[in-house]
């Protein structure tokens, strides 16, 4: 799984789940309208340490090459911020603190129970999820109410390269 695989399943498994935007932070042209959803990849390979699983499968070439396949399972961080703002909607008044607030409480819970196991289907495992808090900050007049939290999660990265050999691999199939 690369880090788009990633990212385009989670952030469509989360606007699914909300029914809102959740659009990636510091590139939303246009600016989707309130209430939204923000994220940002904080980090898209963190290695575990360890050196994975290496895998040699001989290729079907008269036995010139093999594949060479390494597998690891790092992890990648997530922020997630949640935004709006205190509006007239027809006759009733949103209060924007309590909606971000909402938003992102109901995203944390996607994480902490909800899209666990949907996540766990498609080879992503939740590692850690942060605590909601407040991202608020004033823009011209008015406060834009952000809350949000971070989250860690573990994927399956696959590397493949195809090597030469020094003499020829003979594939013999097994009967059994």
């Amino acid at each position: 799984m690369t880090i788009a695989d990633l990212r385009n399943t989670v952030i469509s498994l989360l606007i699914e789940y909300l029914g809102m935007p959740v659009v990636l932070s510091d590139q939303t042209s246009p600016v989707p309208p309130y209430p939204c959803g923000y994220y940002t990849i904080m980090t898209p390979y963190a290695p575990v340490g360890e050196m994975g699983s290496i895998a040699w499968t001989p290729n079907y070439d008269e036995g010139r090459t093999i594949t060479t396949t390494r597998i690891e399972q790092p992890y990648a961080a997530f922020s997630f911020t949640f935004c709006s703002e205190n509006r007239r909607e027809g006759d009733s008044f949103v209060l924007g603190e309590d909606e971000a607030l909402a938003f992102a409480e109901k995203a944390q819970g996607f994480f902490l129970h909800v899209g666990y196991d949907i996540l766990s289907n498609n080879g992503i495992v939740i590692n850690q999820v942060t605590n909601v808090s407040n991202r608020t900050s004033l823009v011209v007049d008015e406060a834009a109410r952000r809350y949000g939290f971070d989250v860690r999660l573990r994927y399956t990265r696959v590397d493949a390269r195809q090597d030469r050999t020094i003499g020829t691999v003979k594939i013999i199939e097994r009967k059994d």
